[in-house]
């Protein structure tokens, strides 16, 4: 066999093992198990204004980065870290949200829809509306809790949630996270990006313990 012959059969047998994502053994967006500890988001926002409802907006980098033009009567807060931390990071790594919990303290607030927002450098802006109403059910035997498993959002330093909040209003989001890119592991010689295939717990221990085979 000629020296031209065994490089075309060499080329002919990494085509065949090339598969989507991997060539020759090596996955470019393949990364570790993201730390089941390093899953949760939980950010509260508070009206403390008794009279007049107030548009609060969560994260959103690009667009406010301190929160330098959040309402004073408006106190956004995140139990493991801090709103500015959160949206510095995302100047660098996005992460997508796969489960949501959403927390009020008078169910009236989920009239109130969720506009998902996402800026592009273009200038061009799209706007999607999420429904908490949606959720809610006779069945629901929290009223002041909706569990929507299925929300699923891409965020980075361009996107950003806006609500109105009701007077006098607390709201918790507790966003889980499915999937995370990791930059610095790059240097790491590993995936950038890092999965958890485990679903959002919701407290049933009936379907978590099935939730934890994968889904």
């Amino acid at each position: 066999m000629s020296y031209l012959n065994k490089l075309q059969r060499k080329a002919e047998q990494n085509f065949h093992n090339f598969s989507g994502d991997e060539f020759m053994g090596y996955s470019p967006i393949s990364g570790e198990e993201l730390d089941p500890n390093d899953r949760t988001l939980t950010i509260t926002v508070s009206n403390a204004n008794t009279a007049t409802a107030k548009t609060a907006t969560i994260f959103g980098s690009v667009k406010d980065l301190t929160d330098a033009n959040l309402d004073s009567d408006l106190t956004i807060s995140v139990a493991e870290s801090s709103h500015l931390e959160v949206k510095t990071e995302l100047l660098q790594n996005v992460f997508r949200i796969k489960g949501l919990k959403y927390s009020v303290e008078n169910a009236v607030q989920f009239s109130n829809p969720i506009s998902i927002k996402e800026k592009a450098s273009t200038g061009g802006e799209s706007t999607r509306i999420w429904q908490p109403l949606n959720y809610r059910s006779a069945q629901n035997n929290l009223i002041g809790q909706i569990d929507a498993p299925d929300f699923e959002l891409l965020v980075s330093g361009k996107t950003w949630l806006e609500v109105s909040v009701r007077p006098s209003e607390t709201i918790t989001f507790t966003f889980t996270l499915s999937e995370k890119a990791e930059l610095k592991n790059v240097l790491k010689g590993r995936g950038v990006k890092t999965q958890s295939h485990r679903a959002a717990p919701t407290g049933l221990p009936q379907i978590d313990m099935v939730a934890r085979r994968g889904f």
